[in-house]
């Protein structure tokens, strides 16, 4: 049983990217992926008999918007409300609040926070506070207004709960290196409005009280402080993006029984069932209840497969092999795969595979079978991560004046990327261009 259900980014007016030569299987199900994503998380709400259900990030724009789409969240929200679930709208602020109250007709159950109203509701029986962080003093301010003083004589204490939500735009445009930028790129006076706000939150006084539980969506991996919660989105936008789509429930008390039998702790058998007294939640944190919940539809995944020799009929029988034994992942209609070829270092063997990629590609896509194989190749190369080490100085043994010596040098310089604390360029990228420039010169 959860009493919060958040959800971050469901984007429903802005569409996936659907790969070139895609089948209709496919096409289909990530088309349909946002929308899809959205509903297993009010479906979540609904199992759990959840009494919120939080909406933050992009969720629908007004000026993007078809009627379609604005009278099934408009649904979604009604159908909550028909069970006693409240759904909440972190905007903002107030003008995107009062068009996305116009565009959805205003209906029953519907509430909105911004950053200079927060919204004061009761949650069987306890009063929780909703804040919008987004990199505003308002929140702040809120946050840091002194509590009122309860005499320790009282016979009961209200307990309260404040919930601060806050999300970056990371990912919202697909960088590529955005997730493996070097800290001191994210601390520079030119760091991106995103990472401002993801520093913002991080000031906000409050967010370590035990009353008190922040936050933040992203769908970018971040070193968040300790007791910050981080919230996936409900659906990847595409490969650049390490982590699955989720929702993420709570419980505003902590509900879970002790491993200790009913006598060890001193209750009766009756009594373990019954609800626990709001003196015993003050002593249980109840921010350890935070659980997340796959709704992705569609994953994306890169397969490593060696191939050291061989044309595009070899190739594609190996990928084939990889594609059948490739497990599912939760809650995914369909795997968009990326398959990285290691070549041995053999710089002729990578030019080889992008010349029969088309051909191997053409091969693998006429075995799937949307009923027994997940996954569908979208992409095919040599392997960019392999390492440049066997071909530095100690190893290659290169002779002056010859391709050779570049690529020792090149491998040389690479390494010497990688072993830096703080390198200029993330290391992969390193990798990558050193490749294409060795099969460049190949080529030629």
């Amino acid at each position: 049983m959860a009493d919060i259900v958040f959800a971050f980014d469901p984007a429903l007016d802005r569409p996936i990217p659907v790969p070139e030569a895609a089948p209709a299987t496919v096409a289909e199900a990530i088309t349909a992926a946002p929308l899809e994503a959205l509903r297993a998380a009010v479906a979540t709400a609904h199992e759990s008999k959840a009494a919120v259900f939080v909406l933050c990030g992009r969720i629908l724009d007004p000026l993007r918007a078809s009627p379609a789409q604005a009278a099934t969240l408009r649904s979604m929200i009604l159908d909550l409300a028909a069970e006693g679930c409240r759904t909440v709208w972190m905007a903002d602020d107030a003008t995107a609040s009062a068009e996305a109250a116009r565009m959805l007709g205003e209906p029953k159950g519907l509430a909105f926070v911004t950053p200079l109203e927060p919204l004061h509701l009761e949650v069987r029986g306890l009063g929780v506070e909703l804040f919008v962080a987004r990199g505003t003093f308002a929140t702040a301010a809120a946050l840091a207004a002194p509590t009122v003083a309860v005499s320790m004589e009282a016979a009961f204490v209200p307990l309260r709960r404040r919930l601060v939500v806050g999300w970056d735009s990371g990912h919202w445009n697909a960088e590529r290196w955005d997730a493996v930028l070097p800290e001191a790129a994210r601390a520079d006076a030119t760091a991106t409005g995103a990472d401002r706000e993801a520093e913002a939150v991080r000031r906000l006084p409050g967010w370590s009280q035990p009353d008190t539980l922040c936050v933040w969506g992203s769908r970018r991996v971040q070193h968040l402080p300790a007791g910050v919660r981080h919230l996936p989105s409900l659906q990847p936008r595409s490969a650049h993006e390490s982590q699955a789509g989720g929702c993420a429930t709570l419980a505003l008390v902590d509900r879970a029984e002790p491993a200790d039998t009913p006598a060890a702790t001193g209750r009766s058998a009756a009594a373990a069932v019954a609800p626990i007294p709001h003196a015993d939640w003050s002593h249980a944190d109840w921010r350890h209840s935070w659980h997340e919940v796959p709704t992705q539809r569609v994953a994306w995944q890169t397969i490593t497969v060696a191939s050291p020799a061989g044309g595009d009929e070899e190739l594609a029988t190996t990928i084939w092999s990889a594609l059948e034994n490739l497990p599912a992942a939760p809650q995914s209609a369909v795997e968009i795969v990326r398959c990285s070829v290691e070549c041995g270092t053999s710089v002729p063997r990578r030019v080889r595979v992008a010349e029969i990629s088309a051909e191997t590609l053409a091969r693998v896509r006429q075995l799937f079978d949307g009923r027994t194989v997940r996954g569908w190749c979208h992409e095919l190369s040599a392997d960019s991560s392999e390492s440049l080490a066997p071909l530095g100085r100690g190893r290659s043994g290169g002779r002056p004046g010859s391709t050779t010596s570049f690529s020792t040098a090149l491998a040389d310089i690479v390494m010497q990327i990688e072993q830096q604390p703080a390198p200029p360029m993330p290391a992969a990228m390193a990798r990558e261009s050193a490749w294409l420039a060795l099969e460049l010169i190949e080529s030629i």
